[in-house]
């Protein structure tokens, strides 16, 4: 048996690049190949980036230095044992096992790398100092290194300024239907990062039997996840808002490229952190794996580095799964064909209102479903998939949340009755009122777009198809009544209005009418032009409001404010001006550009078709198309589908110019609009 074993041998011929990303590397055929001199690989020359093999000259350094030390033991059998990724992990566990809770951040002044630990919402840390040796641990990895203290701290602002802004209406007391209306149950914007920092805190406690005090002394195990999925959601919230860094950049050539490989890096450090927080369920976690899924995929990003990895739709049912067990919270007996989880006898988290008082558990645990609900229904009808937290065709109509809903339609017309309408009576606080009442109504309208593409998808009876189709009808139909009189006094008195809530409706109008317009494409798709008859107005009045939308957008601003001192929140005014002010288009912080790109792209179906059956002119094609193209250029340019979408209009461009009949421009001198 002895000479039958076979000892692990360590290979030498990996890149620090390959070897820290776990992927084959050629760098060793290529040497081979092209003699003794030096040969990149193929991934780090594909990248541009510099190959080199640090880790083989330490590891040999450190061979040579070692001491040699006769042992008087007798020579048996070898073990060489590997280190497995999740043995790697650990090994991130142990190096912060001294702190509490935190986010790594580089300091590169003076060429010098250092690290340090930022507090965090949920975390201890203001009392105590980082461990800098374990922290150099952590921060080893290249793409962790690529952003200043500065850069960082901005990220994290620009994710509350755009993000936080838009979501954040959208879970507040005049939108969430578990508290619509209610005002001393929550705030009118929530911070969806700090209430899931608030929801994993009281859960912590409560777990531990140690309700409304702060959990100073977990134990080393539940400090070490602590601080990874906490590092995970800051991680994630910087690639989320990396998308935005070009537009507070200068423009030379140099500084483009570094931006760039900038978003590239801090994206793959993201996409590597989901690995670590799937399997730790937390509403941090939760979160985490929510914005991931809405980070755009960078430029420059492969196709084979984007198939090799997690994608988006994995993780938002992920998180969706993790929702399901933070919310169920079972303790029987759970097992699957690769684990089984016994029975556990701690006790479970009490959710009795007079348990939660001191903390608004439930309330904003309430919060939290809802932004599920929101996630869960988007993905249905953008990725063409089952919802994970409610049912579909059948069974939707009477679940819990859909009927609050309605009840929240009849609320706000009760509210509203007393409102004179005209824009003189539309102040900056009535309007994010409206704004937010129709973004709930704005929900079970995606919900029923989505029941009524699986009714088709699926192949579902005839009658289903037609009911699914008629709830679309009639939910456009109660918003056209109910809302849009209010919306059209909010655009009329846009120019007063304050920049958050330009930023508010234009998501809303854009967001609610793209939902319309799937429909129509669906059913285009589907060569099912009998059922356009029901959606004939409604698809017009779409078409109209996002063509609006989209030249309001362009034409209206907003204002980034940096500040120069990192520890003053940028959503505060204050007397000085220590910040520096970035403007730029209100469609250029859109914190959803993959539905502005959406949008743009079913319009230009919509112009095209118009313009063949002879409904609009030349100068008017020409208008229509300048306003799309200009909202592509004006998206943030690090996304691939942007660069995709902007291709492809330039590539129909060029075809129309070689003499397409159907063209616009064929009669124009071949000049596409500028």
């Amino acid at each position: 048996m002895r000479d039958g074993l076979v000892s692990r041998r360590t290979q030498f011929s990996s890149c620090d690049e390959c070897r820290r990303s776990r992927v084959a590397c050629d760098a060793q055929s290529r040497r081979s190949m092209g003699g003794e001199s030096p040969a990149p690989c193929t991934r780090c020359l594909n990248r541009h980036r510099s190959c080199t093999f640090k880790w083989i000259q330490d590891a040999k350094a450190g061979s040579s230095n070692k001491t040699p030390t006769t042992s008087s033991k007798p020579r048996g059998r070898r073990r060489t044992t590997s280190r497995l990724p999740s043995e790697r992990v650990s090994t991130e566990e142990e190096a912060v096992s001294d702190a509490l809770d935190g986010t790594l951040i580089s300091n590169r002044s003076d060429g010098s790398h250092q690290t340090r630990l930022v507090p965090t919402p949920f975390s201890g840390l203001e009392s105590m100092e980082g461990d800098s040796t374990a922290s150099a641990s952590v921060a080893s990895d290249s793409d962790a290194n690529v952003l200043s203290d500065a850069e960082f701290q901005w990220l994290q602002s620009l994710y509350r300024q755009n993000f936080e802004v838009v979501f954040g209406s959208w879970m507040g007391r005049y939108s969430c239907p578990f508290l619509f209306g209610q005002d001393g149950l929550a705030e009118r914007y929530i911070s969806i990062s700090d209430l899931c920092c608030r929801l994993d805190r009281y859960m912590a406690e409560s777990s531990n039997g140690d309700q409304g005090q702060v959990q100073d002394h977990g134990s080393p195990h539940d400090r070490k996840r602590d601080i990874l999925i906490d590092q995970s959601l800051h991680n994630t919230i910087a690639a989320f808002a990396a998308r935005w860094l070009p537009i507070t950049s200068s423009y030379d050539f140099t500084t483009e490229l570094d931006t760039i490989h900038k978003i590239q890096s801090i994206w793959r450090r993201a996409r590597r952190d989901m690995l670590r927080i799937i399997n730790r369920p937390s509403y941090r976690s939760m979160l985490s794996l929510f914005l991931f899924a809405l980070t755009p995929i960078p430029t420059g990003i492969s196709e084979g580095e984007e198939a090799d990895g997690i994608s988006g739709q994995a993780c938002v049912h992920a998180a969706l799964q993790q929702v399901q067990s933070l919310r169920a919270r079972q303790r029987n007996l759970q097992f699957s064909g690769s684990k089984v989880s016994p029975s556990l006898s701690s006790p479970s988290i009490s959710t009795t209102p007079e348990s939660a008082a001191t903390s608004n558990f439930i309330n904003s645990e309430s919060i939290a479903y809802w932004a599920a609900i929101t996630f869960d229904t988007s993905a249905s009808l953008t990725l063409n998939c089952r919802p994970l937290l409610s049912s579909g065709l059948f069974g939707f109509e009477s679940e819990f949340t859909w009927r609050l809903v309605r009840t929240c339609l009849n609320v706000f017309n009760e509210s509203s009755k007393s409102w004179h309408h005209g824009s003189a009576e539309m102040t900056d606080e009535r309007a994010n009122e409206i704004i937010a009442a129709a973004a709930c109504w704005k929900l079970l309208g995606w919900k029923l777009a989505a029941i009524f593409k699986e009714a088709l998808r699926d192949g579902h009876d005839e009658s289903e198809v037609r009911k699914a189709l008629s709830a679309v009808s009639s939910s456009v139909k109660e918003f056209d009544i109910t809302f849009r009189p209010f919306l059209d006094e909010c655009h009329k008195r846009m120019q007063f209005l304050g920049q958050q809530t330009k930023l508010r409706w234009f998501s809303l109008m854009l967001h609610y009418h793209l939902s319309i317009l799937m429909v129509h494409d669906t059913i285009e798709v589907a060569d099912r032009y009998d059922l356009f008859a029901d959606l004939k107005e409604a698809s017009i009045e779409a078409e109209n409001t996002v063509m609006n939308a989209l030249a309001l957008g362009l034409h209206n601003t907003i204002t980034l404010k940096r500040n120069l001192d990192v520890s003053t929140d940028p959503l505060q005014e204050s007397g000085n001006r220590n910040y520096v002010a970035y403007t730029v288009p209100l469609i250029a912080v859109d914190p959803y550009p993959h539905h502005v790109v959406a949008s743009i792209q079913l319009m230009r179906k919509a112009i095209d078709r118009d313009y063949r059956s002879r409904k609009i002119t030349q100068e008017s094609y020409r208008s229509l198309f300048s306003i799309l193209e200009s909202a592509l250029k004006h998206l943030p340019q690090g996304s691939k589908s942007t660069q995709a979408a902007r291709a492809k209009f330039s590539s129909v461009l060029l075809e129309e110019a070689m003499g397409d009949t159907q063209s616009p421009y064929h009669d124009l001198h071949l000049h596409p609009p500028i």
